[in-house]
């Protein structure tokens, strides 16, 4: 399957890499299906539309920020990055994850009721704020 994006140009991959979002995700519940990139030197994933590919939400797996967060079995767990110009402004948002079931390929969104895991997670700090 080919897919042309603003960002990464025609992408190329395997039918068998389409993630399915059977509810969609939260504000683009229309769009189900999913491949997710990740380019070379990059530090993000990219979850990209196949119906859409101009849709694409820059992830992070949140084993990186905290060993705590909730795992489901089968499954690893994403935060949705907001991109600023300023990197002080990069936050995940912790209390909405992703999980991607690699096995079976399926996707879903859920919502946490905890508060310890924030909408606005910063993912830099700088070094005098330690």
């Amino acid at each position: 399957m080919k897919i042309q994006t603003r960002q990464f140009g025609e992408i190329e991959f395997d039918d068998e890499l389409t993630l399915t979002f059977e509810e969609g995700l939260i504000g683009f519940e229309t769009y189900k299906r999913y491949v997710l990139l990740r380019p070379a030197e990059e530090i993000f994933f990219w979850l990209t539309s196949v119906d859409e590919p101009e849709l694409a939400f820059p992830l992070v797996p949140t084993s990186l920020l905290r060993e705590d967060f909730p795992q489901r079995e089968g499954s690893e767990a994403f935060g949705i990055v907001k991109l600023d110009r300023d990197p002080e402004k990069i936050t995940v948002n912790l209390r909405a994850p992703i999980y991607i079931h690699h096995d079976n390929r399926r996707g879903e969104q859920s919502i946490l009721d905890d508060d310890s895991f924030a909408i606005d997670y910063n993912l830099f700090i700088r070094e005098d704020e330690k």
